[in-house]
């Protein structure tokens, strides 16, 4: 008897959490509701879509061109999760907050996972494609989209941010992608021997990036 009070106890929160559908909810004209009870309908339909999208965003670890799905609004998403909940937590759908003020603030934290491209697989994917359009376009380089997010999550690319300014990175980086085939072959030889530094600025830079960070440098190349 107890086990079937808790079923239907469940069953009627499930009904309470469907009262506002997603659709309904993300719309921009949606207002939101003044009582409390509503408030928590608003939030389970809103929790349950982002922890859905959270899993998801996890099982692409192991896709090649997704495998960072897991920063961008994933990471901020944890860091509300953890906020709300405590540093173990890892989900937004737990027993909502008390008070009315902090209900609402969590819902917008929702939201604002749930809004962000970056919270889906296609939203990812549109956002590189834009990003390598603009770097290709400005910068003369040919980035693919797929390139996009391997590069800037790179050591590569940590290693050369803290050396360079943005435009002469991309400009080496343009190098770099033109004249692959040569720079893999320097940086075999420099594994052999030290190589001297030729004069000209960018080849400069690409030399220290071999003799500094090879590894890094290679495997950006290798898997470009």
């Amino acid at each position: 008897m107890i086990r079937m009070m808790i079923l239907r106890h469940t069953e009627r929160g499930d009904v309470m959490a469907s009262k506002y559908k997603f659709g309904q909810i993300m719309n921009p004209w949606f207002d939101m509701p003044d009582a409390y009870d509503d408030l928590v309908s608003v939030y389970r339909t809103l929790a349950k879509t982002a922890d859905q999208r959270l899993v998801r965003l996890e099982s692409y670890e192991h896709d090649e061109n997704f495998k960072n799905a897991t920063k961008w609004s994933y990471a901020r998403a944890q860091r509300d999760i953890q906020q709300w909940s405590g540093e173990n937590a890892k989900r937004f759908n737990t027993a909502p907050p008390e008070s009315k003020s902090s209900l609402l603030a969590k819902i917008e934290d929702i939201k604002t996972f749930l809004e962000s491209p970056t919270s889906t697989k296609q939203g990812i994917k549109d956002v590189m494609i834009r990003r390598a359009e603009t770097l290709n376009k400005k910068y003369g380089t040919k980035f693919k989209w797929d390139t996009v997010g391997k590069y800037f999550e790179s050591e590569l690319a940590f290693n050369m941010d803290k050396k360079l300014a943005s435009k002469t990175a991309m400009k080496v980086l343009g190098r770099i992608q033109k004249d692959k085939k040569e720079i893999l072959k320097r940086i075999k030889e420099a594994d052999a021997k030290d190589q001297k530094v030729p004069d000209k600025m960018v080849d400069k830079i690409i030399d220290d990036l071999i003799q500094n960070n090879r590894a890094e440098l290679k495997d950006f190349l290798q898997n470009s």
